[in-house]
């Protein structure tokens, strides 16, 4: 079972009592905690995920620090915090739901008055059933918003791992 999976499990769980020789919900929020203070944008992401989206403000206002950061040192662009936001707000959207709305993510069009997929490739993703990053952002900008998706995965693959490495002791690996 993975992190993610543990995760969402254990803040729904009703039962948060601890045992020393069992790992329970407790010892994965806890986690989920200590790894926060390693990875706080990978943690934030998996909050949000899991259905908390109060965390969609942090998560926001951590990206937007980085674009300001990125720009400024990366690029010698000064980039106001306020376009930043908006342009974390927009990775952090498509990033969240980026399914191509006409052809429902499929790559593909339903045949008209059927539930049927087609065999006509959809022209608005073209064919990828994914909204087209590139169109949400000017060309001037364009490689900043790339870098943000890029720097979001990793850091959500950060996340998990150094979770489960704070649960590692717990975890009965022999």
């Amino acid at each position: 079972m993975t992190f993610e999976d543990r995760y969402a499990s254990a803040v729904r769980s009703s039962n948060l009592r601890g045992k020393s020789d069992v790992q329970g919900a407790v010892d994965v929020l806890g986690a989920a905690g200590l790894a926060a203070k390693r990875t706080p944008l990978g943690m934030a992401l998996e909050r949000l995920f899991v259905g908390d989206n109060a965390a969609a403000g942090e998560i926001v206002n951590i990206l937007a620090g980085m674009l300001v950061g990125k720009a400024w040192h990366g690029d010698r662009i000064e980039l106001p915090r306020t376009e930043a936001a908006d342009m974390a707000r927009a990775v952090l959207a498509w990033h969240r739901d980026g399914v191509c709305k006409p052809c429902g993510g499929h790559g593909v069009l339903v045949m008209r008055g059927t539930p049927t997929l087609g065999d006509q490739r959809c022209t608005a993703c073209r064919g990828t059933g994914r909204l087209l990053f590139d169109r949400f952002f000017s060309m001037e900008r364009l490689h900043l918003a790339r870098w943000l998706v890029a720097e979001m995965e990793r850091e959500m693959n950060v996340a998990g791992p150094a979770a489960m490495a704070a649960l590692r002791p717990k975890l009965d690996i022999a």
